[in-house]
């Protein structure tokens, strides 16, 4: 099956324009908006000269000291930064090493537990690997047997980041995963996409498929980041999910795979179909990108503990859009829900070219989202826009 890679980050083997499967907003134009997001201003982190591309994935989390610490993965020496979230401050780093008892060839994602228990997803192994501040391993936990030729198309893919990170439950590290070619939906009532490893046992399970209202009938998602799976926890512990194709959100327990559907959309989103053929074929490139963009989709979710509402992205459509089109030409919308998914209003925020949403967490001081800057001087730091209800 097409897949289309770019510099490693798997691109857009969307969607498109057939009425077979549309999925329609039932409640478009009759939503009330109370609220609306407002950028309040930017916060910086300074980067060192072999730290300026921008990260893949990043994690927030609290010291034993109570302390908010920012990490996030630098690609190019192997390893996590530590910043002062409070006042910026660079505080150190942990590289890991790619060769040896103790390599780790290439991280893609982490779980900060603690800083001697950290769990790192080893992309080109895929596998999980402990590791501890001084970079040394304790252990590793295959994910699948990798002499199953079939294994790409019966176990989730993972495209971990900032909006789709790892989490720990129960004493299980939590990975959100996917299904990345099409033709997956065929069995899609057997296929799981999020991975449980049991960090007492070493056990790897997998839970939830995805939903048949969405993704049954032979309908044609194109795979990909259309079949991405975007979750977040409940304040009670439930996941939800955000599926790029559905104006429902659904909820489940993480150990389960009963999923319930409630309304999450947007006031302004319109039906959302997939590409005119069946799962047997592959959609030409061009066919994909032209549904891509004259569509909305809807993209991660986030919770917000400090002000009790949820924030969902939506990439709006470009009906104009042609063949020069860029997907980050896409305007990026804030849908802001509270803790029942009460609709209390959106908020276009720029173009995806200027914000980098999967690349964001939630702080007392706001909603931030990595900023991408527009001056040469930006890529010496690592920008995010702080933003408030209003």
């Amino acid at each position: 099956m097409k897949t289309l890679i770019t510099k490693g980050l798997i691109l857009l083997c969307l969607t498109g324009c057939s009425n077979s499967k549309s999925i329609k907003n039932i409640n478009k134009g009759k939503l009330v908006a109370t609220i609306e997001l407002t950028e309040t201003g930017k916060k910086k982190f300074r980067l060192d000269t072999e730290t300026k591309n921008k990260p893949l994935y990043l994690q927030l989390y609290k010291d034993k000291e109570g302390k908010e610490i920012l990490t996030f993965l630098n690609v190019r020496k192997n390893s996590i930064c530590f910043y002062n979230y409070s006042d910026t401050t660079y505080l150190n780093q942990i590289a890991f090493q790619r060769e040896g008892n103790n390599a780790v060839l290439s991280v893609s994602g982490y779980f900060i537990k603690s800083p001697d228990s950290i769990y790192l997803m080893n992309r080109p192994m895929i596998e999980i690997v402990l590791a501890d501040s001084t970079a040394k391993v304790h252990n590793r936990i295959q994910l699948l047997d990798k002499t199953d030729k079939e294994w790409a198309l019966t176990h989730p893919q993972y495209m971990l980041s900032g909006i789709v990170p790892m989490s720990i439950k129960e004493n299980n590290l939590i990975l959100p995963g996917f299904a990345p070619f099409p033709k997956i939906m065929q069995k899609r009532d057997s296929f799981r996409f999020m991975t449980a490893v049991n960090l007492l046992t070493n056990d790897v399970s997998y839970y939830h498929t995805y939903p048949e209202e969405l993704f049954g009938d032979n309908a044609n998602w194109g795979g990909d980041l259309m079949q991405m799976v975007y979750p977040a926890y409940s304040p009670d512990g439930k996941l939800i999910f955000s599926f790029p194709n559905s104006h429902n959100l659904y909820t489940a327990d993480w150990d389960g795979n009963e999923m319930t559907a409630v309304y999450g959309g947007s006031n302004e989103a319109g039906t959302i179909a997939p590409i005119d053929c069946s799962l047997d074929k592959d959609p030409k490139n061009e066919e994909i990108m032209s549904c891509y963009l004259e569509q909305d989709w809807y993209a991660g979710i986030l919770h917000d503990p400090y002000r009790k509402v949820y924030y969902r992205y939506l990439q709006k459509a470009i009906p104009s859009a042609t063949s020069k089109t860029s997907m980050n030409d896409k305007t990026l919308a804030v849908i802001i829900m509270d803790e029942q998914f009460k609709y209390l209003g959106e908020t276009e925020i720029g173009t995806m070219k200027q914000w980098n949403w999967t690349n964001s967490f939630v702080t007392e001081e706001g909603l931030n989202i990595e900023y991408n800057g527009t001056d040469i001087s930006d890529d010496d730091y690592l920008t995010f826009g702080l933003f408030l209800l209003k």
